[in-house]
């Protein structure tokens, strides 16, 4: 299972990531004024600029006036008929504005020609803003007015899409058209870039972005069912922590990016404007919820109780910031973000102090989305602007996170699935020598012999001792001689065949059974065998020592009815044998009753 995770995951996502890295900035750069329309010298912007064929898109930026509404009650034609008396400014790269409470951004753009076969659009580069209206004079000098953003249903905008886009209409040839936008956006700072697309341009470039997108999304879901097989097959409740986080972690991805709300919950008005408010404290909560499953019996009492705390406070000040929908609730809630993303970083410490491996892994893994996490907070606090690494942070970090977090997860498991093997191995093993204790040997023997007398067929017990034993330790320690006793365990395993059984039956005899039917020069011949292959040099033993092996062999059962079908009677007759052959120097192989 560990070797297809690796080639099955984390190639596809470094590759994946590299392609995010490289071709997302480019699709998602806009083009600069110097670059869309020749400028004039020094910062003074060009207002107005024309539309045309020869120019992909244009940035606002410079290009545009903004003015803050402190009521958000005036219309459109207010503004208007106010222009020349409001405290209109040039909108420059980077804007950050706070629009709490009722308070509107205006901004207004002038188009002096409109030319060729394209339709333009014009776009505002983030998801998450509460409502952007375009408001434009028809040929006859009414208004018309496109509204869309977070409290409206995706699917009722003007032109559903990822991020706000309203067709830009065109006018009476001759005459400037002015455009107006109104922008509220209460709860954050808002900064946001309005860009004007040559429509096939647009179209291309959402192309371009929903192959990465999708991609993206493939692997997520990807890692999410690779990641509940892991957890079904090791029965590792990490994974099933780990799927939980990592759908959450995805749908709050989706959402900020402004894919959920085309794909997933297009007709919910509802959840498109809360479910970044919702999505956040469960993801805070579920990361950390994860490293505690993770690290369960690693943490102090303190740090695991703030843990548990954790989630059902955030459920707490989310279910206030969705009844208040006040400015002080999202700050709350943003607060006890960044409490967790500290708790977080707390946790990768530990990771990192942390023997094994897995633990050092899963806290590197940690890092991308701690990093991702704190770009979101500093723009909620008016620190950052929404530039492209801080909207798609969590989602480059996701892309790193994935494949590390579950490769980690896997060598977990596979070392205490390998450590509990090995648990259960010692109720059945001789830890020493890996083959079969004495008990169980003796269960073996038993059915061995019932067996062979029901079916009258004749099976074979060998009883192997390591002459030189006693002499390696004398010589050369305990260690030599258990190196010793090794070897033999491992030539006596290569001897036997796969429907024998090898033990050990005290500290320097091992014994092999020979299930039938078995002829006894079958069994002449392993004994022979075993003894040759002892007696030659091994380059794990100092030089000139060699296993010098006696063995003592019986077809059983035997016909003396005093031992009837009682293992422990076979075993005993073959040792006292076994202590008579030590006693000779010449004779290495002793057969009892053949």
């Amino acid at each position: 299972m560990l070797s297809l995770i690796r080639p099955a995951i984390i190639r596809p996502a470094v590759l994946f990531l590299g392609l995010v890295l490289v071709l997302l900035p480019a699709i998602h750069a806009p083009a600069r004024a110097g670059e869309a329309i020749a400028a004039t010298s020094g910062n003074q912007p060009t207002l107005p600029f024309a539309l045309n064929e020869d120019v992909p898109e244009i940035q606002l930026a410079g290009r545009s006036l903004y003015w803050v509404e402190a009521e958000g009650s005036r219309s459109v034609e207010q503004v208007e008929a106010e222009f020349s008396k409001l405290p209109f400014a040039v909108r420059p790269e980077g804007h950050r504005v706070k629009l709490s409470g009722n308070k509107a951004l205006w901004i207004r753009f002038d188009v002096t020609e409109y030319t060729g076969q394209a339709n333009w659009q014009i776009e505002l580069n983030r998801a998450g803003t509460d409502e952007i209206a375009l408001y434009w004079r028809n040929a006859d000098g009414t208004w018309e007015r496109a509204v869309a953003g977070d409290r409206y249903a995706v699917a009722n905008w003007p032109s559903p899409d990822r991020f706000p886009v309203f067709d830009l209409p065109r006018y009476q040839d001759g005459q400037a058209q002015h455009y107006w936008v109104r922008i509220q956006h209460p709860l954050v700072p808002f900064s946001g870039t309005l860009i004007l697309h040559n429509q096939n341009e647009l179209r291309e470039s959402r192309m371009a972005e929903q192959f990465i997108l999708g991609g993206y999304f493939g692997t997520a879901l990807l890692l999410i069912v690779v990641t509940l097989v892991n957890g079904w097959f090791y029965r590792d409740r990490s994974f099933t922590a780990f799927a939980f986080y990592a759908t959450v972690l995805t749908l709050q991805v989706s959402a900020s990016l402004g894919v959920g709300g085309l794909y997933l919950w297009p007709h919910a008005q509802f959840w498109n404007s809360q479910a970044e408010f919702i999505l956040l404290p469960l993801l805070a909560a579920a990361g950390v919820y994860f490293a505690r499953a993770v690290y369960m019996g690693k943490m102090s009492r303190w740090l695991d109780r703030l843990a548990l705390l954790l989630g059902p406070g955030f459920l707490v000040i989310m279910l206030w910031h969705l009844t208040a929908m006040s400015t002080l609730s999202l700050q709350l809630l943003t607060l006890g973000g960044l409490l967790t993303l500290i708790l977080t970083g707390r946790l990768i410490v530990l990771g990192w102090n942390q023997p094994e491996d897995w633990a050092r892994l899963i806290a590197t893994g940690m890092v991308p989305i701690l990093v991702g996490g704190v770009m979101p907070v500093l723009r909620n606090w008016d620190i950052l602007s929404n530039s492209f690494l801080v909207q798609y942070s969590m989602m480059i970090g996701a892309v790193i996170q994935g494949p590390i977090l579950l490769y980690a997860l896997v060598r977990k498991s596979a070392e205490q699935h390998e450590a509990q093997t090995r648990a259960r191995a010692l109720a059945l093993n001789e830890p020493l020598t890996g083959l079969t204790n004495r008990h169980n040997f003796l269960v073996r023997l038993h059915d061995t012999l019932v067996r062979a007398t029901r079916y009258r067929y004749r099976c074979a017990l060998l009883l192997i001792t390591l002459d030189n034993h006693d002499w390696f330790i004398s010589q050369y320690g305990r260690e030599v001689a258990d190196r010793a006793l090794v070897l033999t365990a491992s030539l006596l395993r290569t001897q036997a065949r796969d429907v024998d059984a090898t033990a050990r039956v005290d500290d320097a005899t091992l014994a092999i059974l020979m299930e039938g039917p078995v002829r006894p020069s079958q069994v002449v011949s392993t004994a022979t065998s075993l003894v040759a292959h002892g007696l030659r040099p091994a380059p794990d033993l100092p030089s000139g020592t060699s296993l010098r092996l006696k063995i003592v062999m019986a077809m059983l059962p035997d016909q003396d009815p005093a031992l009837e079908l009682d293992p422990n009677l076979h075993l005993a007759w073959l040792q006292d044998a076994l202590e008579d052959l030590k006693a000779e120097d010449k004779r290495a192989i002793a057969a009892l009753n053949f």
